[in-house]
């Protein structure tokens, strides 16, 4: 599984939304404000949704179907 990931990481934006862009989702923490949320994207880069926690932000990409990855 770690290679996955460190794999994943290394892709170009494109390239990670044509490998899944219907299928794989990532939860990144944004900050703005002063206030931290988890945005949801889908592989293209395109908004999905916003949490107040990372487990909730995954859960919920889970439970839609994605293959769900936290990134930093």
């Amino acid at each position: 599984m770690q290679y996955q990931e460190a794999t994943l990481r290394q892709l170009s934006p494109a390239a990670l939304a044509v490998l899944g862009s219907m299928e794989m989702a990532y939860v990144k923490r944004m900050e703005e404000d002063g206030s931290v949320t988890y945005g949801i994207f889908s592989a293209d880069g395109q908004k999905l949704g916003e949490e107040q926690s990372a487990e909730v932000a995954l859960v919920i990409a889970r439970q839609n179907d994605f293959e769900a990855y936290l990134v930093s």
